[in-house]
């Protein structure tokens, strides 16, 4: 699982993907997932791309509030008739629209071509996999209020996040992130005269992570009406009052897998039927996310749901420690706040040790940016291709958050053409893994890369410089599809780039 996840909305005009219809697939996407719990309430102010009609009935507006996926829905609009994403009718469909010869004359082209046959995600995957996604995980979350009090009446918010969230996904749709986000009953507080009368106190650890200290209101609980309910927060203290990163690991678990026997079974498989189609649901458990596993060994169907839990604090509370930087301007999300998840820095770190996570803050940093997306998912493809498999997604991202609050000050930056801006970006790349230093962005005393064997970042960065000196040469183009894809899909891909 990568080290981070991000996301959240804006009225800001959202980038236009450079046309490659990177949302092809959502009409039928749409209708399929519709009718689930809604649990996720949007900001106020909401996100729009370019070019998508703003004209929406009221019927429309709670179709697309009842998905898991809202905040992904709520960038297209729904035809009233069949539920077909206006926008869909006009954009190309990525999956019936590659041409049999491609006109390739200059890297733009390249890349083009490149999208729609090898990154971009297909209608019949988006139709598929969102609608076993949202009713498998709405009826897991459902049976989670039912099985436990605290999380019936604390965990306020399931939202969606990782790549599918950010649009950054590629390829296939057969991996979904999901936060639960689970509220304290006091967590507001802050008394930095006498931090132990805050209502939790926020002790900075290594950089990126934090411990959490229960103040004096808690020791209050005990005589409080609904200690039936709170009693389930000291279950997860220590003896000095500090909130255990493994204990509320535990709990988590132990509720998903009392959710998950309320689940049909067969032949001691848990199983769901979706539309008439049995698919067997198994657990795994990575750092802080609990896996659901869900297959169908007829068709040889594979998805996975990462579920994470995590504690939210006030963005009043924020910075935890002059260290970190402030939250950057237009990137406030008001009441949603900024988390905490139970990952540890290190397999050797005390169990009161908890990740920070921006990733609502992360997000806002990708508005009007135009060509970024399309920029992350090449470089995104750049990495798989080349099997740099130590570099986690949120490692790419931060190179991009670095980027954007280095051009703040160019405000069309990001609309240049794409070969500019990948050769640009895979520079930065490159120039990262040879100075074998990424810096957190709320932090830049934390390298996300420094636990990485040096020979192992040092071979990426010999990779890369390979691939700079041929985009310092235009007339070298057709040779960066050598690093964009696999072996396999450049072999195939030879006799149409070489016509």
């Amino acid at each position: 699982m990568n080290n981070s996840r991000e996301d959240n909305r804006s009225e800001r005009r959202e980038d236009n993907d450079n046309g490659f219809g990177w949302w092809t697939g959502l009409g039928a996407a749409t209708a399929a997932i519709a009718g689930a719990t809604y649990l996720f309430s949007r900001s106020n102010n909401s996100e729009s791309s370019a070019g998508i009609s703003h004209h929406r009935t009221q019927e429309n507006s709670q179709e697309r509030r009842t998905s898991y996926l809202h905040d992904l829905l709520e960038r297209v609009d729904i035809n009233e008739e069949n539920a077909v994403p206006a926008t869909l009718m006009t954009r190309r469909n990525v999956s019936g629209d590659i041409p049999d010869n491609p006109v390739i004359n200059n890297l733009d082209s390249l890349l083009s071509d490149l999208y729609v046959r090898f990154i971009a995600l297909r209608d019949d995957d988006f139709q598929l996999h969102y609608r076993v996604f949202n009713c498998i995980f709405s009826t897991i979350h459902k049976n989670m209020k039912e099985v436990d009090s605290y999380f019936n009446r604390y965990s306020s918010t399931a939202q969606a996040a990782g790549s599918h969230y950010d649009r950054l996904r590629i390829k296939k749709p057969d991996e979904f992130d999901m936060d639960i986000v689970i509220d304290l009953p006091l967590n507001m507080k802050e008394d930095r005269l006498s931090p132990g009368n805050s209502d939790v106190v926020l002790e900075p650890s290594s950089h990126g992570y934090i411990q959490l200290k229960m103040g004096t209101q808690y020791q209050m609980l005990p005589y409080r009406d609904d200690w039936q309910i709170h009693k389930t927060l000291y279950k997860w203290k220590d003896v000095d009052n500090y909130l255990l990163r493994d204990k509320f690991s535990d709990w988590f678990k132990g509720i998903t897998d009392k959710a998950l026997n309320k689940f049909e079974k067969n032949n001691n498989y848990t199983i769901m039927v979706v539309d008439r189609i049995t698919y067997i649901i198994t657990t795994s458990k990575s750092g802080p996310a609990i896996t659901l596993k869900i297959s169908d060994p007829v068709t040889d169907f594979k998805m996975s749901i990462d579920i994470v839990p995590a504690l939210r604090f006030p963005e009043e509370r924020w910075p935890v420690h002059s260290d970190y930087r402030d939250i950057p301007p237009g990137c406030s999300v008001g009441d949603y706040g900024w988390m905490v998840v139970p990952k540890p820095a290190s397999s050797g770190e005390s169990s009161r040790s908890w990740r920070l996570a921006l990733h609502n803050q992360e997000r806002k940093l990708f508005y009007n940016t135009y060509n970024l997306r399309q920029t992350v998912r090449y470089l995104k493809k750049l990495r798989d291709a080349q099997e740099m498999n130590e570099i986690a997604s949120y490692y790419v991202k931060t190179l991009f958050f670095w980027e954007v609050i280095q051009q703040q000050s160019e405000e069309r930056f990001w609309n240049q053409p794409l070969s500019k801006l990948f050769i640009i970006m895979v520079k930065k790349f490159q120039q990262a893994l040879a100075n074998r230093n990424i810096p957190y962005f709320w932090n830049k005393n934390h390298n996300l890369i420094d636990g990485v064997a040096p020979n192992v970042v040092a071979g990426y960065a010999n990779k890369l410089k390979k691939l700079v000196v041929i985009l310092d040469d235009p007339t070298r183009y057709k040779e960066v599809a050598i690093y964009l894809l696999t072996i396999d899909e450049y072999n195939s891909y030879k006799s149409i780039l070489f016509k």
